[in-house]
């Protein structure tokens, strides 16, 4: 069981695909579940409210999604999560939950960027509407005739405030799994082959 953290735009769905492929188990993504809720019409309004102002959903919401997941077959042989926890309390509810199944973490990996280059993937980052793929105008541009979304929250003012809660609640974190011996930090600068021939360094 792996989690994979790192600020918005580090490259964390791209590596978390690497790791899944390696181990044979499923990525849960909890922005995606997020998103997957807000489209389907079952986020609280309160928490879509606060997503789409670029900021923090609460703990609840999150531990609520991935308790759910956890119920789910493919999981019972591991999984990665990706985009939580973010905080120490978060960590802590975390480690309760998947003591309450029986669970322990073998890896947190760090995917370290600096914040220049953040803001630029982010703000150029656009989703096919169609596939759900991802691509980057300036080095992955998309096919002609795509049907793009530009997400709300990769808008630059947006992305400013994400990459400022991110930091902020963030801070704590990294030496509370250094304490637990469980923290791997990566470089995420560079081609995505390169990131991921240093993250499965990491994970020996």
């Amino acid at each position: 069981m792996v989690i994979l953290v790192g600020p918005p735009g580090s490259g964390k769905g791209t590596q978390a695909e690497f790791i899944c492929k390696k181990f044979g188990i499923p990525q849960i993504s909890t922005g995606d579940m997020l998103r997957a809720a807000k489209r389907a019409g079952t986020l609280d309004p309160k928490y879509l409210a606060i997503m789409d102002s670029g900021k923090l959903v609460p703990d609840e919401a999150i531990i609520e999604l991935i308790d759910g997941r956890l119920k789910e077959d493919d999981t019972k042989d591991g999984f990665l999560l990706d985009g939580f926890p973010r905080t120490v309390p978060q960590a802590e509810a975390l480690d309760a939950l998947l003591s309450k199944k029986g669970l322990k973490l073998d890896a947190v990996v760090q995917l370290d960027v600096p914040r220049e280059l953040l803001e630029e993937r982010l703000v150029n980052r656009r989703t096919d509407l169609n596939t759900g793929k991802i691509y980057h105008l300036l080095y992955n541009p998309p096919p002609e005739g795509a049907k793009l979304e530009h997400r709300a929250d990769d808008m630059p003012d947006k992305v400013r405030t994400r990459q400022s809660a991110y930091e902020a609640q963030t801070a704590a974190l990294l030496p509370y799994y250094e304490a637990k011996a469980l923290l791997r930090r990566v470089d995420g600068v560079g081609k995505p082959d390169e990131v991921t021939a240093r993250l499965e360094a990491a994970l020996a």
